[in-house]
């Protein structure tokens, strides 16, 4: 699946129910998203799709920051060029330019500064583009993560969210899903 695609797919699975109403609530809900996958992606065991599932879902808070921002991204074509770059360095910048995400929505919120939303739309950008950097260094097909957290989000909610599907989820399909 494009990333086209995915945006609205996702989109579906959104909650609507609580702060989802301005835009700096939905900019913090991506970032604090994005950052809380890092952290899950940090504790991978070597689980190959655990670290897919992570990565996938990180991709679904950035579809907040595309639409809310109307960056209009695409997924780079791969170089099939290999850098020299540990999983541990891209995960450190992935942290890095999602902190620099959150810091201006902190001021936002607490001090009434505007979002200077092209600094931001940019720093958006990079996150999107590492995050396709670590699935391209790492062999992750990007479409095929999306359509798969698509599947799972789709035995998770139906066609939308709910919050009591949110806290109570079947691992178990997930997983099976996750597994194909």
């Amino acid at each position: 699946m494009n990333w086209s695609e995915y945006k609205v797919l996702s989109e579906k699975t959104l909650s609507t129910q609580f702060h989802c109403e301005k835009q700096d609530e939905l900019l913090l809900h991506a970032v604090v998203g994005v950052l809380t996958e890092l952290e899950e992606l940090t504790d991978w065991d070597g689980d190959e799709v655990n670290k897919k599932e992570e990565v996938a879902d990180s991709f679904w808070y950035v579809g907040i920051l595309d639409r809310v921002l109307e960056l209009n991204l695409e997924i780079p074509k791969t170089t099939g060029i290999k850098v020299q770059i540990t999983n541990e360095k891209l995960i450190i910048d992935l942290y890095k330019i999602t902190s620099k995400l959150l810091d201006p929505i902190k001021k936002k919120l607490y001090y009434n500064k505007p979002i200077d939303l092209s600094n931001f739309s940019d720093l958006s950008k990079k996150l999107f583009n590492t995050l396709c950097l670590f699935c391209e260094m790492n062999n992750i097909e990007t479409e095929l993560i999306l359509d798969t957290n698509i599947e799972k989000l789709k035995a998770r909610y139906g066609d939308k969210f709910s919050s009591e599907k949110a806290i109570n989820r079947d691992l178990t399909t997930e997983r099976l899903i996750l597994e194909k």
